[in-house]
């Protein structure tokens, strides 16, 4: 059983050096770091602070053995607060001409993505705040406020990608896994996501559009009574140095026994002044069920590329907060960025 055991162990070291020598490594990062100042009449009071993001990406990619290629790698993200994930774009990707099959967290595309051009973050990345917008850019599940998607952090799954098509399917929401020698075992219910992201063989057309989905499950947050259902279609096109776009998002979730939808008209257009300067401007309405009003977000966005560092200064107005009455909020942001 020794000389056994030992023979394993050579064997398995000749086949780690063996890939180390055939695949390439590489280590990446990004860093933004924002400040962004409110009046809001959602919390009856103004407040501003400092936001930041820091992330490092380690990849690995070569050719298997019988002639496949592969990638594989993870990511750490550091928040503002101390706060760490590890789930972050976690991924194994083996690739046969035009299909990739892929099982991770948070790697595969996804529906909180949109077509609808933008010059920096969309408008609910830069008005998280004390408040949580109903508008969310792409369809995503719905929580008590909170968004979430089949690909995030918080679900495991496989995926396989050909031809701009993208499938994705987690047994378990909430589920990232386990230790290695172990499993976690979850009651999130299952979840899928079917979309198309290219261009249909159409010069300066992109399209997105896609459908997830979430089954009902016992002890579920996502599903307390019933299955969730988010659908997304946008499309812009590129006239040069103007894109211009739409898109609509649909998504329906239960909220104890009463089904709950929002409906989200999104607009916008980017102009393009020279290499370093972008200008834009995008408008949202969202009508929620049971809402008073609709929620109405306006965001106008000015980017300047200076190579290796870019900075946005955005200014976002907002009308209904969550569809309340007298909620409106004015939001002042500039996002300073790097990548290494």
């Amino acid at each position: 059983m020794k000389n056994k055991l030992l023979l394993s162990s050579a064997l398995v070291g000749s086949l780690v050096a063996s890939s180390i020598a055939m695949a390439e490594t590489k280590i990446t990062g990004s860093m933004d770091i924002s400040y962004t100042a409110r009046s809001a009449q959602s919390t009856g009071a103004s407040d501003s602070g400092f936001g930041r993001e820091t992330q490092i990406n380690v990849s690995n990619s070569g050719e298997l053995s019988n002639g496949l290629g592969y990638s594989a790698g993870f990511s750490l993200e550091m928040d503002g607060g101390g706060t760490a994930k590890n789930n972050e774009n976690v991924y194994l990707d083996v690739k046969a001409g035009d299909i990739t099959f892929t099982v991770g967290v948070d790697h595969i595309s996804n529906m909180d993505s949109s077509a609808v051009p933008r010059v920096s973050a969309p408008a609910n990345s830069i008005a998280v705040s004390g408040t949580q917008l109903s508008y969310n850019q792409g369809a995503a599940f719905f929580t008590a406020g909170n968004t979430s998607q089949t690909h995030v952090k918080e679900s495991m799954g496989v995926g396989a990608t050909m031809g701009g098509f993208i499938v994705y399917y987690t047994p378990e929401l909430g589920n990232v896994g386990g230790g290695n020698d172990s499993f976690t075992a979850g009651s999130g219910g299952s979840a899928y996501q079917v979309m198309y992201k290219g261009n249909a063989g159409v010069e300066g057309l992109n399209l997105n559009v896609g459908v997830q989905g979430a089954d009902k499950a016992a002890e579920s947050t996502y599903t307390a009574q019933r299955s969730v259902d988010n659908t997304q279609i946008s499309a812009s096109y590129n006239f040069g140095q103007v894109s211009v776009g739409a898109g609509r998002i649909s998504a329906e979730n239960g909220s104890s026994a009463t089904k709950v939808e929002r409906d989200t008209n999104d607009f916008g257009i980017t102009y393009a002044v020279n290499d370093q300067v972008s200008v834009g401007i995008n408008h949202a309405v969202t009508d929620v069920t049971g809402a008073a009003n609709d929620e109405k977000v306006t965001m106008v966005q000015l980017g300047y590329n200076l190579g290796a560092v870019g900075v946005v200064f955005s200014y976002l107005d907002i009308e209904n907060v969550e569809g309340a009455n007298n909620t409106d909020d004015s939001i002042g942001s500039v996002r300073i960025a790097t990548k290494f």
